[in-house]
């Protein structure tokens, strides 16, 4: 195969079967002279330039040097020092610069010696205490994508593994899964493939490839496309519309956001389609989700003015919680405690202060709106003696018309939906309650209504009047009803009229 050349050069004996560049004047690979495919993707990634970058960031130095260059990072080896790290030589050095294959893979002298015997496989497991993979040089102040990563719901994992053995949720609650039907990696293999038939959480590697991809920060999947194509709305998009039983809409974030297939649509409902061109999910928003939920920010001391972290947005709270410092934390907090700088720095707003305004005022609306529908007294039952319209005919004893069990879908369990897809924090009996002696649950899919603010308060307010047309309940005296039920031009595109 290799004719006159030979496959590798002899590593030195400290670097522990490190091979590195097989020519480092052209960043040829040794392990790129039989996989060239990957060693042709590698080549246009930035762990490709992670040395040269280094170099020109103006503030190089030995601590950083384990992290641009091959060495134990990353990889299986441990406790020992290994490629750039362990040889001394400066020619030798430079056979080890930018993040190879091996940093990943680990040695490769051995592979290269018994090429079917001995298959060097890099993990994709990453968390706390993990002496290899994404996060040993991922973390810290500097970058710490693995200590915010650990704090978002991707990495808490809770629900993955008891999720992971169905079927139907698969392809979301197993990330596994979902690197290889969402994104098509099924032939994907690492270290963990025979021992880890449910990964317990979404690992870098489900969104990002490590041998490269034509999308921003290697992504598996654009965040760029208004469509069920898109990295997050790949999973964000299992049920918008019902009948849902007494399971509501569940991951309907994503078809929020673009306007798709999404709610109930009431009887007569129209829509002023110029509305859409105001929501998040539009031209205007370039990266979508992206924008809001991976916004990064540089955290510097109040009283000194000292850098002490940069945020990478991997907790991927859209509006995170900063504490007294500035610095990210978990929450929850007011608003006035939170950061708004996604909204202003993507050019789409002039201010904090205003969109921190303007978000309190949506809150408020959709918060009023759903309560015209349902008051709760603070049991989180929906009965006779709640305030609101559904509640009204809760107390008609008409059990069809709000029974949750079957596939027919009346105006007030239409209406309903529509309420469970709307609510916020603030009114957490949408999603965890009871009717009729049963449980009902949905998942918080409007972003405190910021998914797409003008599609749901018109859906709310058109479900408002098609209860009361339909059934006659008495509206609460303070509901000014010839504003609310005012009509709108058209359909937004892509939803679907239910009945």
């Amino acid at each position: 195969m290799f004719r006159d050349r030979e496959p590798f050069n002899t590593p030195p004996e400290a670097a522990l079967g490190m091979l590195g560049y097989y020519d480092a004047d052209t960043k040829q690979t040794t392990c790129g002279n039989c996989h060239s495919g990957a060693q042709v993707a590698w080549e246009n990634t930035k762990h490709a330039d992670a040395w040269e970058d280094l170099q020109a960031s103006g503030h190089a130095s030995a601590d950083c040097d384990g992290c641009h260059t091959v060495s134990q990072l990353g990889n299986f080896i441990a406790d020992s020092e290994a490629g750039y790290l362990a040889v001394t030589d400066s020619a030798q050095k430079v056979v080890y610069h930018d993040v190879q294959c091996e940093s990943c893979h680990g040695p490769g002298l051995d592979h290269v010696q018994d090429t079917e015997g001995v298959k060097p496989l890099a993990s994709v497991v990453v968390g706390e205490g993990i002496a290899n993979g994404c996060g040993e040089c991922h973390s810290g102040t500097h970058t710490p994508f693995l200590e915010q990563w650990q704090e978002s719901a991707h990495g808490a994992g809770a629900s993955f593994a008891s999720r992971g053995g169905s079927a139907t949720c698969a392809p979301c609650h197993n990330p596994r899964v979902t690197m290889e039907v969402a994104f098509g990696e099924a032939g994907t293999v690492y270290a963990e493939q025979d021992t880890l038939a449910v990964w317990p959480a979404v690992y870098c590697v489900t969104c990002h490839d490590p041998h490269g991809s034509p999308y921003d920060a290697q992504l598996r999947a654009p965040i760029d496309v208004p469509t069920r194509d898109n990295l997050c709305v790949a999973c964000h998009a299992r049920r918008a519309t019902p009948p849902g039983g007494s399971h509501g809409p569940h991951a309907a974030q994503g078809l929020l956001v673009i306007g798709e297939d999404v709610g109930w649509i009431p009887p007569n409902f129209a829509y002023d389609t110029t509305l859409i061109a105001s929501s998040h999910g539009t031209e205007a928003n370039p990266k979508l989700c992206a924008t809001c939920h991976v916004s990064a920010f540089d955290v510097t001391d109040a009283a000194t003015g000292d850098f002490l972290l940069t945020s990478v947005g991997h907790t991927f709270e859209p509006i995170q919680c900063l504490d007294a410092q500035g610095l990210p934390t978990a929450g929850p907090c007011p608003d006035a405690e939170r950061t708004f700088g996604a909204c202003v720095t993507s050019g789409c707003h002039v201010s904090q202060d205003v969109v921190r305004t303007a978000f309190t005022s949506l809150k408020n609306d959709l918060n009023s709106l759903v309560d015209i529908l349902w008051t709760d007294d603070g049991d989180h039952v929906m009965e006779a003696t709640d305030g609101g319209l559904l509640p009204q005919i809760i107390a008609s004893d008409d059990t069809l018309e709000l029974w949750l069990g079957d596939d027919i879908v009346t105006v007030a369990e239409g209406a309903f939906y529509n309420a469970q897809l709307a609510y916020t924090h603030d009114r957490e009996h949408w999603g965890d309650g009871e009717m009729w002696g049963v449980h009902f649950s949905a998942h918080k899919a409007s972003g405190e209504g910021v998914h797409n603010p003008f599609l749901l308060r018109a859906l709310l307010s058109a479900s408002i009047g098609a209860v009361i047309n339909t059934y006659g309940p008495v509206p609460p005296p303070n509901v000014n009803l010839t504003e609310l039920l005012k009509p709108q031009a058209t359909l937004p595109p892509g939803v679907r009229r239910i009945r």
